[in-house]
């Protein structure tokens, strides 16, 4: 026959090898280049906008823009959801190449050592350190203990008793395991409480004894009937010299929550010195100190050499009184691409002995209304074409080509078509037709599982 085939499945293997590569080109492309930046960098803060790390991100952005820090806008991309895993996880596995950073304070961590986290600050190149905050430990204006000493005492005698409203596996948490470390026999029986106004809420309910709180938070609450026991720093606050820390009264304890930058592992020293000087430099301005005046926060800055030791002494405190060690996971990649590998020659094994009775008509081809022909495929080529479509998609998921909508698209159009073909050429389907149908697939099944798992299951996806 003189007439050209034109295979659905040769046109979506193209699309597909398009898809995935495609954005590696590009980005190769931008990484290469000698302007730094040259397209608006995304700071990725892994929690709600409005939120305590999200204000502070904004007034950064602000003061970046407002003095012409940087030559490309600084983007503001919230990502909350477990615990900010979902955030720091898309960070870590992004390009190294300065446009993807992350605002993230020592939940990195506690995190990791709580383990809700496999990986902690090892994973990511460090920026910056910025706008230390103490915590204080508060309980309710009309609770019986006045002092750090009376609450610890009591949480030695009954033991399990007092409830402690924390973020679980947040600092909060951690501020109230350092107290238990600090008394033996002492132990809080914790409770899982959100963020600072709902452990403030919980406390003048009467449904907790006690609680830790952003020295913000704490200001913000305290002529409503929130009172502090002790502050969590080294020495006492300039605005609060009325507060003594836990050390003064015999707990050596300190919590405090720095705003740590952090870049992809691997990026470019010099990329990071640039940015690390416009966040220092944003640090520096008047309207920066002021919001961080009334915020009670200190308008220090690390970097460098100093930065890696407050990062280390930070979660070295951290380390000394976590409660579970991070499970170690499987290496699911690998562990799938040999799967494919094996089901992909298993399946083509039995194709070729068993065959079928197709055989005798490989060589026939439907005409369809476009004009195009259909040729009916052998189950060996559709198993191979699967099976190898499969093994590039969970190398794309693995490397991050595309990210998982696209890579999930392409996919999806290789195996919908290939199942599908014969269908479509037993129903005359023309070749336009049944690529919108496929197209509408893919497009169904990527977006409607990226919700699925990112917003209703709550799972991280590449």
């Amino acid at each position: 026959m003189g007439r050209r085939v034109i295979t659905c499945s040769s046109w979506l293997c193209i699309l597909f090898l398009f898809v995935s590569v495609a954005p590696t080109g590009c980005d190769s492309t931008n990484q290469s280049s000698n302007a730094f930046p040259n397209r608006p960098i995304k700071l990725i803060v892994p929690f709600a906008a409005g939120g305590g790390s999200d204000t502070f991100g904004r007034i950064i952005q602000n003061a970046i823009q407002e003095n012409n820090l940087l030559d490309q806008p600084l983007v503001i991309v919230n990502v909350p959801g477990a615990g900010g895993t979902i955030g720091s996880r898309r960070v870590k596995n992004a390009l190294p190449d300065g446009y993807t950073l992350l605002l993230l304070h020592e939940g990195m961590m506690t995190a990791q050592h709580s383990g809700g986290a496999t990986y902690g600050p090892e994973a990511f190149t460090p920026i910056a350190g910025t706008g230390d905050a103490t915590q204080v430990i508060a309980v309710a204006g009309g609770s019986s203990f006045q002092t750090l000493s009376e609450l610890m005492q009591a949480a030695k005698q009954t033991p399990d008793s007092l409830i402690f409203a924390a973020n679980m596996g947040a600092p909060s948490h951690f501020a109230g395991l350092m107290l238990e470390s600090e008394a033996p026999g002492g132990k809080f029986r914790f409770t899982q409480s959100g963020g600072g106004a709902k452990r403030f809420a919980a406390l003048q309910g009467g449904h907790v004894d006690v609680s830790a709180f952003s020295i913000a938070e704490y200001v913000q609450f305290q002529e409503s009937g929130l009172r502090a026991l002790a502050l969590l720093g080294e020495s006492r606050h300039p605005d609060l010299p009325e507060l003594p820390t836990a050390a003064e009264q015999g707990f050596d304890v300190v919590s405090q929550n720095m705003q740590f930058w952090w870049a992809p592992l691997g990026t470019p020293p010099a990329r990071v010195a640039f940015l690390a000087d416009a966040i220092e430099s944003a640090m520096k301005t008047p309207a920066v100190r002021q919001r961080l005046a009334e915020m009670k926060l200190s308008d220090v800055t690390l970097r460098g050499d100093a930065l890696l030791a407050e990062i280390k002494q930070r979660e070295s405190r951290i380390a000394e009184v976590a409660t579970s060690q991070p499970v170690p996971l499987p290496d699911f990649p690998r562990i799938m691409i040999v799967a494919v590998i094996t089901l992909a020659l298993l399946a083509g094994f039995r194709a070729y002995v068993r065959k079928r009775s197709s055989d005798a008509t490989s060589g026939q081809t439907v005409a369809v209304d476009s004009g195009e022909e259909f040729e009916p495929t052998r189950r060996p080529i559709v198993v191979a074409t699967i099976a190898v479509s499969t093994l590039m998609y969970l190398l794309a998921l693995h490397f991050g080509w595309g990210g998982f909508i696209l890579a999930t698209a392409a996919y999806t159009s290789v195996v919908s078509g290939m199942l599908a073909r014969e269908s479509f050429a037993r129903q005359r389907l023309s070749l336009v037709n049944a690529v919108w149908t496929i197209a509408m697939v893919a497009f169904v099944m990527s977006v409607g599982m990226h919700f699925l798992f990112t917003r209703v299951l709550v799972v991280d996806l590449p």
